[in-house]
């Protein structure tokens, strides 16, 4: 069949339209942030454990914990995950706290799925700290947690900052609370003590004494970096356990702080008919990049307005003021951005590059903030020529094996192929002088390469997302299409594409090590492989088309339930000039992929 291209010219503005119509009035874009129902259950026992208990947020958040619960009686943490013992306890916990009528025989099977799995002592040290704040577990359950470590500075062997700044921002609160073996107790009847087996055990040993210094330092580590709203970095774990901590110390000071971070923490609840979800964190500064670059790769007139206001939005957001980034980055001056419209403070490299992406086509009206911006990523790359999000040189690995780290690589924060590569595209696309560190960062990322052709990707899923971003950066920068690091990753993306055409990852792929396909294709993973494919490949090839047919029938999803279309042959078709993909995430859509060079390129022979 002919390709219709006013029926392509169509989608292109329903999509555009879509986007806008998401847009705020102060010109940013906000999406729910979701994650497992971790966050809603740690949410509904925090509420019990500071006296909330009959907020009316309980029990809405407790229906959306019960109606992810699989039939099979546990939680996941993913769709294809076959059971989460940690998550378990902390949701099936959180719904015996709220008296939530739970069905019987689900009630038992996942009672039985962690007395299985060995009980609640063989959770993860996150599960254990929550349980011990409300009593279920003694503290003793977990590492000593040394509070005097909170006063070493820069000539011990190593402090506090040696640690990745979200695991920093976790790490201090858990050490109060431990020192001070805060708990608050709780009816037997809503608890979980019957799922500790065996009843006794040999816990770790622990030397008491008091240090009243280190307790202050601690103290005023948290209250130094909440936000105004009263989260600490908009982590909505990293404020549970801050507010518990300050509740621990018993300062009458800290009321008003602890009330306001309380509220802070429910301002970030998301509500999308039916469901109420606790966010982790919120994603606004990040959102609105994303959506910003999808309508300016559409050049449509109709978007003109939404981006002057969408970049008035970004460029309000710049952080302003020294972090904990500064401490092994002395030079550097503020002028990153940061994930969340919440956070002032933790400014990371990827929300930095998305947002200078956006601005270089206005760079000339904005071009203080663009070269605070171009500086600070610049500064903050890696003595070993790659870059992390969050922290300078915050890289020695031995820290990833203490005990209190039960959650593979959280301690550091060390360079990643898909930051590295995220970074180079910007630079090559942008045109930013840094030949230094394009050399340095090349030479970084193909020396890790995996032997199959793929890199690994830290902050997505997983080897897909890192294979795109490296391909991406590495052809930006002006590395050859022929060279064998990029035809390796090309012949490795074609290996793993689906039947269907498009590609699908588990995030069990993080937990493994190792590429774990997911099943059925996804659009946003499909995207990713198809930029990487045609940065990659000489001509349009037919992976790459076939990778098309799958984006552009999930694009149409929608339209064809109301009326036939059929599915799209580009295969048949005339190159266009720009193909924006979106993907449904409940009830909102998103763009994950703006493809604009189709037309540049010529169709290999199938």
């Amino acid at each position: 069949m002919d390709f219709d291209f006013q029926f392509l010219g169509r989608q292109i503005e329903a999509g555009a339209a879509r986007v806008l119509s998401h847009q705020r009035e102060d010109g940013a874009f906000s999406y729910f942030c979701e994650l497992s129902p971790l966050t809603d259950a740690i949410m509904v026992i925090f509420l019990h454990l500071v006296g909330e208990s009959d907020d009316p947020l309980v029990g809405e958040l407790s229906e959306t914990i019960a109606q992810a619960q699989t039939s099979d009686g546990p939680w996941v943490a993913y769709p294809d995950q076959t059971g989460n013992a940690s998550l378990t306890t902390l949701c099936y916990f959180a719904l015996k706290l709220s008296r939530y009528e739970m069905d019987s025989g689900r009630e038992e099977r996942a009672r039985q799925f962690i007395l299985d799995y060995g009980g609640i002592r063989h959770t993860s040290n996150l599960t254990k700290i929550v349980l011990a704040c409300a009593g279920q577990l003694s503290w003793r359950e977990l590492p000593p947690p040394f509070i005097d470590f909170v006063l070493w500075g820069e000539h011990a062997p190593v402090d506090i900052y040696d640690f990745a700044s979200n695991t920093r921002l976790h790490m201090i609160p858990f050490m109060l609370l431990s020192h001070l073996d805060y708990h608050v107790d709780l009816p037997d009847e809503v608890g979980v003590k019957d799922l500790v087996t065996p009843s006794f055990s040999v816990p770790h040993i622990r030397i008491p004494f008091e240090h009243q210094r280190a307790v202050d330092a601690a103290r005023e580590f948290i209250l130094d970096r909440l936000e105004d709203n009263g989260t600490l970095a908009s982590y909505h774990f990293a404020t549970v356990l801050a507010v518990l901590a300050l509740m621990a110390v018993g300062e009458e000071a800290d009321y008003k702080v602890i009330q306001t971070a309380i509220q802070g923490l429910k301002q970030m609840v998301y509500r999308q008919c039916p469901s109420v979800h606790q966010q982790q964190f919120t994603s606004t500064v990040w959102d609105t990049a994303l959506a910003m670059r999808a309508l300016q790769a559409t050049r449509l007139p109709m978007c003109n307005e939404a981006l002057a206001r969408g970049i008035t939005y970004l460029l309000n957001h710049q952080h302003v003021d020294a972090g904990d980034w500064q401490v092994h980055a002395p030079k550097a001056k503020p002028g990153g951005w940061g994930f969340s419209d919440i956070n002032t403070i933790y400014p990371d490299v990827d929300d930095t590059v998305a947002v200078l992406k956006v601005l270089h086509p206005v760079q000339a009206r904005c071009r203080a903030a663009w070269r605070r911006g171009v500086k600070w990523v610049l500064v903050m790359q890696n003595e070993d020529g790659g870059w992390s999000p969050f922290d300078h040189n915050c890289n020695k690995a031995w820290l990833e094996h203490i005990p209190l780290n039960d959650m593979g690589k959280a301690m550091t924060d060390p360079s990643t192929a898909d930051i590295t590569g995220r970074v180079l595209e910007t630079i090559g696309s942008t045109g930013i002088r840094a030949e230094s560190a394009v050399t340095n960062a090349v030479h970084w990322l193909t020396g890790h390469q995996q032997s199959d052709g793929s890199w690994m990707g830290r902050w997505g899923v997983t080897f897909i997302y890192g294979t795109w971003a490296a391909v991406r950066g590495l052809r930006a920068v002006g590395l050859p299409r022929d060279t064998p690091t990029i035809q390796r990753a090309l012949a490795w993306l074609e290996q793993v594409q689906n039947p269907d055409g498009g590609f699908g990852e588990s995030c069990a792929s993080d937990q493994l090590g190792r590429y774990q396909p997911l099943g059925y294709s996804t659009a946003s993973q499909t995207a990713w492989a198809l930029m990487a494919m045609m940065s990659a490949s000489p001509a349009l090839t037919k992976p790459i088309l076939r990778a098309v047919e799958f984006l552009m029938n999930s694009a149409c999803e929608e339209e064809a339930g109301r009326r036939a279309i059929p599915p799209v042959r580009l295969s048949q078709a005339k190159p266009t000039s720009a193909i924006t993909v979106t993907e449904r995430s409940g009830r909102y859509w998103r763009c994950v992929c703006t493809w604009t060079d189709f037309a540049q390129r010529k169709a290999a022979p199938e």
